[in-house]
């Protein structure tokens, strides 16, 4: 095996989740993703709506349609888009599996999602295509992109439309690129481990039922027996060059690099197109005008664009560590930090994550009984954090039962995950918690046990063979659920083999994690709990060093209380990369996306446009708090109306896929609270 190596803005606007958009998902997407194998807990997802015009200008036709059949599109080693979805265009890139050691001839098939920019590549306001990741590990580009490409691209598209700048070179459009990594989503082969969906979704039932880690005196004996029979399982079921033993993020990364080149390829071939169709005169010579010689193909010089939010920014930096001449631009939101998450403790994650806990009971306080139910006229945050204590030890000696068509009950465990999942997003899931909190407190489990229903029950295949390529809304079920392994086998094989683990020391370690969060740290030690028992190891993974000379300066971002990746991780990782500089969002949530500001959306448009980066030290304020009134939306100018309904779509099709790092393995079992 190898190893390789501002300022602040106007009073922020609170703004509240109603309940029109307070939709639940697809039942059991989350449910299957990742608590299915290994002992995850879960949540799961909502929806938001909106949408974004595209100014026609590019030559390649597009169909509208929502639907798209994967298994019609061949694998190329070169891009060739077809028509996909509506106004998008997909490609199948065929790579190698085995990048390094030759072991095999195979090769995978990664699935692509283009947006193509709102002007054709011919014209020198073209730049270029920024690729996507929205974290995981088991994201899916293709996903994001086919959901929320259009708020994706108005955030780092020059802000007026291309009628009018033209004339204007340093007006930038860009493509937005979305891929499923190896092993994940459309992408094949999959991850798999269980031969069929209703085989996983029974299992996930069964996990379920346990309850987290200090759920009860047994649970932890039952998730660890839980854990190690799924991982022998799988170590069990491997095929001859099983794609879980080359699915690492040094893979991944690699598989990145080849797609710029490609992307590069096309570019260039592209040009030639649009130059020979719009010219009367003989085909384009071998060079390009001089105005045009950036769309020149250069093999082994093309570099990467690229927005990463939470584990994309372990994959981003990893890229950089590798491949550092190769940068034009890398944003990592939500920042990872990579020797921590290379030794497999999971503990430096946690750093924050009480501060925003905190900040739930300070708004709701703050704001009121008025708009957080949760609360009453004069209570203080000590006072809330007091009467949750009581309800989490009420429900954990007695469950609430809950009547009506389908019988169910609401535990300490639904709860917890209830918090887990809300300190992703507060903007959105703090009012809908306070009211569920609120329910609860008053013996009435209704509200509660409908968002649990779709989660408890099992959905019959669709097919005798479980397999089903179409991509329709509104999310692609089994092209995703299928690689629902994909994040222990990237994440434990990441980092160092943890099989060595033992029960008792595995007890003393969630002891640990839950003294430095009482809130969530025994969900946060199920991830190492899953790592303990899976052995599957990949054929290569990278192991650092962390530093580089980068070609562009990269820009990490974070905010000042991240349940899961704190600020100091992006301080840290910062000091490896010379001259890349720290943006700090004063906010609670994970990635910025958390909270719109429009300091620090300006100074990723800067970024993404012309390459600066904030001065050193730079903290941005939020221009939106949990508990407010959503109507206040409309004091904004339309510009920065527009931007926070696209961070709000963009949130909800991030929540739809898992967002948050590592919590495609944690959060399947209660429905996500945007």
């Amino acid at each position: 095996m190898k190893e390789a190596q501002s300022g602040p803005l106007q009073t922020p606007i609170r703004t509240t989740s109603h309940s029109h958009y307070l939709l639940i998902g697809v039942a059991g997407i989350l449910l299957w993703e990742l608590t299915l194998s290994i002992s995850g807990v879960g949540l799961a997802k909502t929806l938001l709506q909106g949408l974004s015009s595209q100014w026609p200008a590019q030559t390649t036709t597009v169909t509208s349609s929502s639907e798209f059949d994967w298994s019609t599109l061949s694998s190329h080693e070169d891009l060739q888009y077809v028509p996909c979805f509506e106004g998008l265009q997909c490609a199948r890139l065929s790579l190698p599996l085995d990048w390094w050691n030759g072991t095999t001839s195979k090769n995978i098939s990664l699935a692509v999602t283009r947006l193509p920019a709102k002007v054709p590549v011919t014209d020198q306001r073209y730049g270029g295509p920024v690729l996507v990741n929205p974290g995981g590990p088991g994201g899916s580009g293709v996903y994001i992109v086919k959901e929320r490409g259009h708020q994706l691209q108005d955030l780092v598209d020059y802000t007026e439309s291309p009628n009018q700048t033209l004339g204007n070179s340093q007006a930038k459009y860009f493509d937005v690129l979305g891929f499923d990594p190896r092993g994940i989503g459309a992408s094949e082969p999959n991850m798999k481990c269980f031969q069929g969906l209703s085989t996983s979704q029974t299992w996930a039932l069964r996990t379920m039922s346990e309850g987290v880690i200090n759920s009860s005196d047994a649970s932890l004996g039952r998730l660890w027996s839980m854990a190690h029979a799924v991982g022998a399982s799988c170590t069990a079921n491997l095929e001859d060059h099983d794609i879980k033993m080359y699915g690492s993020t040094a893979s991944a990364a690699r598989d990145m690099l080849d797609l710029v080149e490609k992307h590069g390829k096309w570019r260039d071939l592209e040009a030639r197109k649009q130059l020979r169709q719009g010219s009367c005169r003989a085909p384009v010579p071998e060079d390009f005008p001089a105005q045009l010689q950036h769309l020149q193909y250069k093999p082994g010089e093309e570099k990467i664009l690229y927005w990463g939010f939470s584990y994309g920014s372990f994959l981003g930096s990893t890229f950089a560590a590798m491949f550092p001449s190769r940068i034009k631009r890398l944003a990592l939101d939500a920042v990872v930090d990579a020797p921590d998450y290379l030794k497999q403790l999971w503990t430096d994650n946690l750093i924050d994550t009480e501060k925003v806990v905190q900040s739930f009971f300070e708004t709701c306080a703050a704001a009121g009984p008025d708009k957080c139910s949760f609360t009453s006229k004069g209570t203080k945050p000590a006072d809330l954090k007091a009467k949750l204590d009581g309800l989490l030890a009420k429900l954990w000696h007695n469950p609430l039962p809950v009547t009506g068509e389908t019988p169910e009950v609401v535990s300490y465990s639904d709860i917890k995950n209830l918090m887990f999942a809300s300190l992703y997003t507060p903007i959105d899931s703090f009012p809908y918690m306070a009211n569920l909190l609120s329910d609860i407190e008053r013996g009435n489990g209704t509200a509660f046990a409908e968002l649990l229903r779709p989660y408890h029950s099992v959905s019959c295949p669709s097919s005798s063979t479980d397999e089903i390529r179409k991509v329709s809304e509104p999310l692609y079920n089994e092209a995703r659920l299928s690689s629902v392994y994909a994040t222990p086998s990237i994440a434990c094989g990441d980092g160092d083999p943890q099989t060595n683990m033992t029960l008792q020391a595995f007890d003393e370690y969630w002891q640990q994690l839950q003294s430095l969060s009482p809130s969530i740290g025994a969900i946060w030690s199920e991830v190492r709990l899953t790592c303990s028992a899976w052995a599957i190891r990949p054929l290569y993974r990278f192991t650092g060093p962390y530093e580089a000379n980068t070609s562009s300066p990269i820009l990490w971002i974070g905010n000042t209380a991240d349940p899961v990746t704190p600020l100091r991780s992006a301080m840290k990782m910062s000091k490896g990369f010379l001259g890349s500089v720290v943006l700090a969002q004063d906010s609670p949530g994970h990635s910025s996306l958390a909270a719109f500001s429009k300091c620090t959306t300006t100074f990723i448009r800067q970024y993404f446009q012309t390459g600066s980066i904030p001065p050193p030290g730079t903290v941005c304020q939020p221009d939106e708090l949990p508990f407010g009134d959503l109507s206040a939306v409309g004091e904004m100018d339309a510009e920065v109306e527009s931007q926070v309904r696209a961070h709000r779509e963009i949130r909800q099709a991030l929540q739809e896929d898992g967002f948050g790092f590592m919590r495609k393995h944690l959060h399947s079992r209660t429905p996500n609270v945007i």
